[in-house]
């Protein structure tokens, strides 16, 4: 008797349900857009296809969560960068984490986060090359492979 291996589901799409979701190309970028919260998923694609320049042969895969419940205070940003991995902290309450390995972006986005401001400057701050980055980050420490912004 041979056991399969078990496949387990994605766990964000197992407890939090992303309806919206579209996927597209524009030349050799992809872009593939999952979200709980229409005007994310359309902010995200909208400025995405114009002015996303991550790797160029697999394009970008973003799975994006309104957290209604979750806490919105404070508006300090924090980037720490390991190798591929960099994550963008926004207060209390939004997350963003960018693999550049496996070009994904993930992320808790507070209900009192702008997707105006998700997109003009959170997205680009961590992906870099997306949209208006009009922040410089100032490096505050750094060690062996880790950088925090």
């Amino acid at each position: 008797m041979t056991e399969e291996p078990c496949r387990h589901t994605d766990l964000l799409r197992r407890f939090v349900p992303t309806p919206y979701v579209f996927s597209s190309c524009d030349g050799p970028n992809g872009l593939f857009v999952e979200s709980n919260d229409l005007e994310i998923a359309l902010g995200v694609r909208r400025t995405g296809l114009a002015h996303c320049r991550v790797d160029q042969e697999r394009g970008l895969v973003c799975k994006l969560i309104r957290d209604i419940g979750g806490p919105a205070n404070g508006s300090e940003r924090t980037i720490v960068s390991d190798g591929a991995l960099r994550v963008l902290y926004r207060g209390t309450g939004t997350i963003l984490i960018h693999d550049l390995e496996r070009s994904e972006l993930l992320g808790f986005i507070a209900k009192n986060v702008k997707v105006e401001e998700l997109v003009t400057s959170l997205i680009p701050a961590l992906v870099g090359g997306w949209g208006n980055n009009d922040s410089t980050p100032a490096l505050l420490q750094t060690s062996d492979k880790r950088h925090i912004w």
